[in-house]
Formats: C-alpha cells, sequence, structure tokens
C-alpha cells in the first residue's frame, strides 16, 4: 500500500511513523522547511517539502499510484482542497480530511461525501470521545473502551508500593481473583509481552484487559476506590469542552461548572447550556478556588490550548482537594511520558486520539477499534471475527502470534470472556489483540 501524507506536524508524523512501521510506502508532504527537515531526519520514508496544492508536488510525491492520500494540516481549507484537488486529478481510491470547522462538516458530525473525501476526522471531537469514556468508567486510570466489547483496558503505573510489585502475574491474579489478563509491560522503552512468571517491577506499565467489575477488584487489590463522579469541574471554553459536554445528559451537566476568563466565551456556553454554572475568572486567579468552593468538585478535566497550563492547573486542584484530574494536551505529547510520574488521574492527547480514528479506518471494516499505546510501540485492535478470516474456528493456542502479542479479550453472544489457550474463535465473536508495531502487518492478515 502507498500512502502519500501532507502535513508533518504531531498527526501527520504519528500516523506516518505508525504506518512506516508497518512496511507501508509512506511519502509526506510538508510546506514548512523546518518541519519537513525533521521528519527527514527521523522517519524512514521520503519528504518532500512544497505545497500539498501543488499538482507538481502531488505528482512528485507519486499521488498517481497512491492508494491513499490523507491531509492532516493545520488548516481546514487547505485539507480539504488538497483533497478536492486529488480528487478532481487523480484516481486515489481513499481520500481522509482532518476538519475542524463545524462550518464545514455540522455540528454532529459530516455523513456523506464533500470534495471527494471519503473519511473526515475533527480533532476535538476525537479527544472529546476519548475523555468521555475514561470519566464515564470512574477514572480509574488511562482506560481505553472498545466499541463493540463491554471489555476494557486500563494502563497501571507500579509505583515503590504498589501491592503487585516484585510479584509474577500468576500471583497477582491468584491474590486478586478477578477475571483479567496482563496484556503488554512496557517497561523502560521496552515492550515485554508476559506469561504467568514474568515479575513486575518497579515503573513498570501493565496493561490490563478486564470487565468493569474486574476492573474495581484490581483498583482495590491498589488501594484505590471507585468514586461516583457528580460534580465536575470543566477549565476552558474550547471547541473540545463544548464537544465533551454534549456527550453527558442534561441531568448530569447540571452539576456542572465550567471556568473561562473570556467573557465572550462565557456568554456563548452560558447560552448553550443554561443548565451549567459558568464562571468568568482566570484558573491562576488563587481567590477563585476559594470564592467557588472549587475542592467540592470530584473531578477537575483542564481543556485549555495551552497544554503547561492544563497540567498544572490539574496539579494543583488535586493537591487542595479535587478527587480527580485529567488534562488535554494538544501540543507536546512529550507530556504524555510524564503523566505516570504526575498527581494526575489520565492525560488525554489530541493527536493520540486523531491518529487512533484515522488507522482505524485505514485498518478496515472488520477493524472497529483500534488504540496505540507507549508512543506506538503497541496497538491494541477490536477484530469482528467471519466465516472466513483466517482464524476462524481455530483454538488460540493454535495462532501464532510469534510471541508478539496476544488476543486478550472476547465478547461473545454479549458475554465477556479473558480467553486460554483452548478456547475456539467463532463467527461473530468480538476479540481484542494487542501486538508490538513491527508485526502489525503481520497480525492484521491473520484476521482480516
Amino acid at each position: 500500500m502507498k500512502i502519500i501524507i501532507l502535513g508533518a506536524g504531531n498527526r501527520g508524523f504519528q500516523i506516518a511513523r505508525h504506518l512506516i512501521e508497518e512496511k507501508k510506502d509512506v511519502v509526506l508532504i510538508e510546506s514548512d522547511p523546518k518541519k519537513a527537515s525533521y521528519a527527514s531526519s527521523k522517519l524512514d520514508c521520503l519528504v518532500i517539502n512544497g505545497s500539498g496544492t501543488s499538482i507538481e508536488k502531488l505528482r512528485e510525491a507519486g499521488i498517481e499510484d497512491a492508494d491513499m492520500f490523507i491531509s492532516m494540516t493545520d488548516s481546514d481549507e487547505v485539507n480539504m482542497v488538497a483533497c478536492g484537488l486529488v480528487s478532481s486529478e487523480f484516481n486515489v481510491p481513499h481520500k481522509i480530511a482532518s476538519i475542524r470547522n463545524l462550518t464545514y462538516i455540522g455540528s454532529h458530525g459530516f455523513s456523506g461525501s464533500i470534495l471527494g473525501i471519503d473519511y473526515i476526522v475533527n480533532p476535538e471531537a476525537e479527544a472529546a470521545r476519548a475523555i468521555y469514556e475514561v470519566v464515564d468508567k470512574g477514572v480509574f486510570s488511562d482506560m481505553i473502551s472498545f466499541q463493540k466489547s463491554d471489555l476494557l483496558l486500563n494502563n497501571v503505573h507500579v509505583t515503590s508500593n504498589s501491592s503487585f510489585l516484585n510479584k509474577d502475574i500468576k500471583t497477582i491474579r491468584k491474590v486478586i481473583g478477578g477475571n483479567f489478563l496482563v496484556a503488554a509491560i512496557h517497561r523502560k522503552d521496552k515492550l515485554i509481552v508476559p506469561s504467568g512468571d514474568t515479575v513486575v517491577k518497579e515503573d513498570d506499565t501493565l496493561s490490563i484487559v478486564t470487565e468493569e467489575g474486574g476492573l474495581e477488584k484490581v483498583f482495590n487489590a491498589l488501594g484505590k476506590k471507585k468514586k461516583k463522579l457528580k460534580k465536575i469541574l470543566f477549565v476552558g471554553g474550547s471547541k473540545t469542552a463544548n464537544f465533551l459536554l454534549k456527550n453527558f445528559s442534561l441531568s448530569d451537566r447540571r452539576s456542572f461548572a465550567l471556568v473561562d476568563q473570556d467573557g465572550e466565551v462565557c456568554k456563548n456556553f452560558a447560552e448553550q447550556f443554561p443548565e451549567i454554572l459558568i464562571i468568568k475568572a482566570d484558573v491562576t486567579d488563587e481567590t477563585l478556588y476559594e470564592d467557588e468552593d472549587i475542592a467540592s468538585y470530584d473531578l477537575i478535566i483542564t481543556l485549555t490550548g495551552n497544554d503547561e497550563l492544563n497540567i498544572l492547573t490539574a496539579i494543583y486542584a488535586k493537591k487542595i482537594g479535587i478527587d480527580k484530574g485529567m488534562a488535554l494536551i494538544k501540543h507536546n505529547n512529550n507530556y504524555l511520558r510524564l503523566a505516570p510520574h504526575l498527581d494526575i488521574d489520565s492525560v488525554i492527547a489530541v493527536s493520540s486520539s486523531t491518529v487512533n480514528s484515522t488507522l482505524r479506518y485505514i485498518r478496515g471494516e472488520n477493524f472497529t477499534s483500534v488504540h496505540s499505546l507507549f508512543e506506538g510501540k503497541l496497538e491494541v485492535f477490536e477484530f469482528i471475527i467471519k466465516s472466513d478470516t483466517p482464524v476462524f474456528n481455530k483454538k488460540i493456542k493454535d495462532i501464532n502470534l510469534r510471541t508478539k502479542g496476544l488476543i486478550a479479550g472476547i465478547t461473545r453472544d454479549g458475554k465477556n470472556l479473558i480467553p486460554s489457550g483452548e478456547n475456539i474463535l467463532k463467527e461473530g465473536d468480538v476479540i481484542l489483540v494487542t501486538v508490538e508495531r513491527s508485526h502489525i502487518d503481520y497480525v492484521q492478515k491473520l484476521f482480516q
């Protein structure tokens, strides 16, 4: 597959890196010379410095024999024009564009075709969806849910006082007694697909697959209790905040508050969400925390356009008494590495949410969810087994995943299973598979 990507910012760069690891033929087009130079030095692909709306540059990138064109610049207009140009002048089967402005796609998303675009990604809407899923499950940890399965994947950081420390996986399972599976361990920039004898070390991050009930058992063992999150404080009247609030019911929103220092933003949110307490204030003003009794809230979600402000505000709010804190990252994904070491319960990156949505489309219709973890070292797929799937009617122990991945969960007829080697994959099964990035292409072929 040959894929041309326009834009070497966070999103375009991440998508290119994933696809290159899968041995796809990737070409990047970037108008900014510095970004183009950086991408060329970091990625094993052709990088062209120039405009993606130039037919000459598109031809130089090999658009005439491309299978897919992905436009991920920061400009909606450039993305739309580029896709329109590719659609009208060349026979490229799939065109994907990032579009933020609701004027173009409508408040409920876009259905149909515009300028030949086959799939539209709205970064703010994708981030809002990811945040809502975490909040809906109680903000236990960095948690991933899936479209067709009720199973959850949770990333749990092991600290020096963790009850998991220096225990092997078999012992942990016996102690907790829950129905769960440790799908992967991230240790000092290395990824481990564990066996029952694998010993958990300090600073490990465990990717645990379980049902919601099993999740409570895991976190009870770690001394963490689930708490119903009723009062939520949102900081920043951003587009992401707007999308996120629409995910909640009217009754839920009655116990919410939103802080923003811009009077016009506050007015717009008050008109759109009259049931929410709108506070016009600077979140760095200490008097705000006393005047509005901020410590009484169960959760703070920081959604401004400033990554540093989001992180520091979430940390400070927890220091003064808010139980849980979430922060949005829009620009610097390096903060994701720091998250396990900060007193923040969950960090959501806009670019990661956009990349996951794009990869899901690229993978095809059998892939109902795709999530990238640990800077792309691990991917988690959700597949639907069909009668013509290569692994249909096979026992899990007979499926060769080359020890670089595993089948971490099965949902069958509405019931969830933590699989063993004896389970046989049946038509209609929804399965979760974790796999190292370098083996994605191999594993994908097993399940298509």
